[in-house]
Order: structure tokens, then sequence, then C-alpha cells
């Protein structure tokens, strides 16, 4: 039909669409207390003043919430950055961020208001990052990364790609599924390369509160020392993975000035704006640390017991953060089938969310979800351990 986007056909189905299928030869009605590691969902508790805060501030449901965030979010967002990578905020302000209804929504219309002339996108990658492409037809670049690099973009092969090509570059980081870390001699040099070229950094920092010992470098605080400057640089925050609220939709992006108002203008029609008692509820959450470090701990009891079980496999490695096991099990899709058949166990095949026919680099990989409870957690590791066992032999 001519008046449909058939671009929107070019992506592939998402990652949990393509897992239904796969599974959907195993009789449901036989599955009794599946636990689904599939997903990137927390089930840590939140703090117990979400439902005090909400009850609080019923009555503002019935207002119209403004785009650009109440003062008490744009000052919870200012104090968080300042505090959690110690910038100081002389060189960004309120112009420079902007709330958005979780990061998802962000990740995928930022493209709308930027002229480049193609995207280039890591692989393995999230998925929300293909979304880009869907309005402007503009092609997709996608670089593989492997454990060689750490699972980085390739700088040398990214320079080359973007040299007479201004483009639209997503980066995550920590990165997801593989839980990594850039170093800040590598974001200085990524950013110096972006800016070169006249191209837009997307950097997703949704991670950056999870990790196991070293905190995350984090992209603004090396934009301190590269120039004090945001210049075509965008970061990405969210409260869903650091406060374990994926249904609240908060989040917020900070970067170019000229891009976040451009941005802002945008979402002035589109109105995808935070709830006045959500965005009350948000500062207090970016303002508490207490939740986060209990939620963090408890991700490294989970990892600490995986180091337990799974140290004797190849395909084992803990991650510097995050709350993923990126485990190579030789095929991806066999080993969830397999997983699910025996065990009631739901892990994301890595070619769901990889792109690549012959060369796919997430064939012979699961992403295992830690983002139960300790106990489920530590079940379903000893469960993996065995689904190893009978790969390996």
């Amino acid at each position: 039909m001519s008046f449909l986007n058939n671009n929107i056909n070019k992506i592939p189905e998402y990652p949990f669409t393509r897992l239904r299928k796969l599974l959907s030869t195993e009789n449901e009605s036989n599955k009794d207390n599946i636990l689904d590691l599939s997903i990137g969902q927390p089930y840590h508790k939140f703090p117990l003043f979400v439902k005090s805060v909400l009850a609080r501030e019923n009555i503002k449901w019935g207002l119209y919430p403004p785009m650009r965030g109440l003062p008490i979010l744009r000052n919870s967002y200012l104090k968080w950055l300042k505090k959690r990578f110690k910038v100081k905020s002389s060189f960004f302000g309120n112009e420079n961020i902007l709330p958005l209804s979780g990061t998802r929504e962000g990740l995928f219309s930022i493209s709308l208001v930027l002229s480049v002339k193609q995207i280039i996108v890591p692989n393995p990658f999230y998925q929300v990052y293909l979304g880009s492409s869907l309005f402007q037809n503009l092609p997709i670049s996608f670089m593989n990364t492997n454990i060689k690099e750490n699972y980085l973009l390739d700088i040398d092969n990214l320079r080359n790609k973007i040299k007479k090509t201004p483009s639209l570059i997503y980066f995550c980081n920590p990165s997801n599924p593989q839980g990594k870390c850039a170093s800040a001699n590598y974001l200085k040099e990524l950013i110096d390369v972006i800016r070169r070229y006249k191209s837009i950094l997307v950097l997703d920092e949704c991670y950056t509160d999870i990790y196991t010992k070293k905190k995350p470098v984090g992209g603004i605080e090396v934009c301190q020392e590269v120039g004090k400057s945001l210049k075509n640089v965008l970061i990405f925050h969210s409260l869903s993975k650091r406060s374990n609220v994926a249904g609240l939709r908060s989040g917020f992006v900070v970067g170019d000035k000229s891009i976040i108002n451009l941005f802002s203008k945008l979402r002035s029609y589109s109105a995808p704006a935070i709830p006045l008692p959500i965005q009350i509820l948000s500062a207090k959450l970016w303002s508490d640390e207490r939740h986060v470090n209990e939620s963090r701990e408890n991700y490294n009891i989970k990892f600490n017991y995986a180091d337990k079980i799974l140290s004797s496999y190849n395909c084992y490695s803990r991650p510097e953060a995050g709350f993923y096991l990126w485990m190579n099990v030789g095929n991806g899709e066999k080993f969830a089938k397999a997983l699910y058949k025996n065990f009631n166990i739901k892990v994301m095949p890595g070619k769901y969310l990889s792109v690549g026919a012959r060369n796919n680099p997430g064939k012979k990989f699961v992403r295992v979800s830690l983002v139960h409870s300790n106990l489920k957690s530590k079940e379903a590791i000893n469960k993996i351990a065995k689904q190893l066992k009978c790969f390996q032999n």
C-alpha cells in the first residue's frame, strides 16, 4: 500500500517477538513457574517513598506538565550529574537538559532533529537504535564488536566511516549486553573523532550506576576535560535500571544546547512530557543514593555466586557493569530452547540482539538477565550450569 512507511519492514521483529516464536513449539500449558531472564527488567525493591510521594501528589495528575520539567526535577539532574561524575556545572546548565518519558523514547526520536547522512550502531546493540532510520530513510552501518576490542567500537574503523559522511553514532557505556566499560582515554578519543568529522555521539549510559567494582566513567566528565563543552554529544540517563522503576518511564538527556533546544521544540508538538507526580517522584529518586547502593550490593551477591558456580566454564566472565551475563554457548538459539525445555528458564539468544546473516556476532551467545531476587537468581545459575554441562558433553 503506497501510503505505508515501508521502512518499518526493513528492521527485524523485536527480540522478544522472535524469542516467543522460538519457544512456541513448547506446550505452554505444561509450563509452570517459568523464570524469565530474557528481559532487563529489575525486580529489586524500589524505595518505600515511591508510594507515599505518588499518593501525596495525586491531585497533580489533572495538570499539564511542563515539557522542560519542574525546577525541582531539573535541579535534581544537575546535582546528580555533579555528584556522580564529579563535574562542575559551569560548562552546562538547565539549557542543556531535557526530561524524557524513559530514555527509550528519546533514543528513538532524537534523529528527527538531526541532519546526518548515516547512522552507526555497534553490533550487538539495544534494538531501539534502529528506530532512527525509519523516518529519514537513512542508511545504517553496523560495526561488529568483539572481545579483542573489549566490545568497544574500533575508532580507526569509525574514523574511516565518518570522514566524508556526517553521522549519528550510538554508543552504550556500560555496554548492553556485554557489560564492558570504556576508559576515559577511549571516550576522549571517541569524542575528538566525532567532533572533528562533524558527527553526533549519542551516549547511552543507562547502566552507569550498576557496576561490580570500579565506577564507569561518564561522558560528561570526559566532556569537562575535552574543551569543557558538550558540543556534538548527547548523554542519556534513566531511572529504570538505577532505581528499579522501569514502569515509571522517567529519564533525561544532557548535551549540546543547540540540539537540546531543537529537540525541545519538537517535543512541544509531540507532547511526551513526564506527568507532574512522576516528575516530583523522579527528583527524589535522583537525590537518593541509599536504594541504589542496596540494589548494587544485591547484584554483586548474584555475580559472586555466578563466579563460584560458572567460573569453570570458558563461556563465563563476570561483567564490569550492568546486570547481564553474556555467554558464548556455541549456539544461542539452541541453548535458549534447551534451557527453556529442561528448566523453564527464558534467556535471550544473542542473535536476536545483533544483525548479520552470515557474520552475526551474537549468534553463539545468550544474554542472561540476573534481575530477580537473589534466591531465584542463584537457582537459575545452578540450572544454567547443568545445561552448560550437557552442552559440553
